[in-house]
């Protein structure tokens, strides 16, 4: 089978088989990606190549494990969210350039488990994404990616104000969901939920 027909899919199978050379496809399918979305977010090359790199290393030791219910891209660029917010939570507020968004989570985050934490959020936002609409899905993944309202209108080919709305409609979602799911942390997970947004 041609490497480029080969599903998402279809690779992590073949990954949970222990198959090296689709992990090496899988890498060299999202690596760039990956890299730019985390680029635009620290602004730093060295930081962003580690953040990704260390993504894939975490792949590949949970391979057996790894249960993906949204599109892998989508999984993949919201891993690269959250390390990108787990790395700015571990520098020094005085030490990196935050935007205000950020600078809110990272004090509203102290109280909660990191890890732990970052998983229960994950998987709540996995299963809203599930139910939403494609175009809802895609347009979360561009602005997940840092991309203006203007490109991506230009992307999808509708209107800006289109686009704001469908941003108002996820984030309603995901809103939602954050209350329903996690009712005590809610102030804090819809802080997360800002900052991936509204950035």
């Amino acid at each position: 089978m041609i490497a480029q027909q080969i599903s998402d899919t279809e690779l992590l199978l073949q990954i949970k088989a222990d198959d090296h050379a689709a992990f090496d496809l899988l890498f060299d399918r999202y690596w760039e990606r990956l890299y730019r979305a985390a680029l635009a977010r620290v602004d730093d090359d060295s930081v962003a190549q580690d953040i990704v790199q260390e993504l894939f290393i975490k792949i590949w030791e949970r391979r057996h494990t790894l249960t993906i219910q949204i599109s892998l891209e989508n999984y993949l660029l919201s891993a690269v969210r959250f390390s990108v917010i787990s790395h700015f939570r571990s520098k020094n507020v005085n030490e990196v350039r935050l935007d205000d968004a950020l600078q809110r989570v990272h004090l509203l985050e102290t109280s909660i488990n990191e890890n732990a934490g970052y998983l229960e959020l994950e998987k709540t936002l996995e299963n809203a994404l599930l139910k939403m609409p494609d175009m809802l899905q895609k347009v979360y993944q561009l602005r997940s990616e840092n991309k203006a309202v203007k490109e991506i209108a230009g992307e999808l080919g509708v209107a800006e104000q289109t686009v704001k709305n469908y941003i108002s409609e996820v984030s309603r979602r995901l809103r939602n969901a954050i209350i329903e799911k996690h009712p005590e942390k809610q102030v804090t997970y819809l802080a997360l939920i800002f900052a991936l947004l509204n950035n």
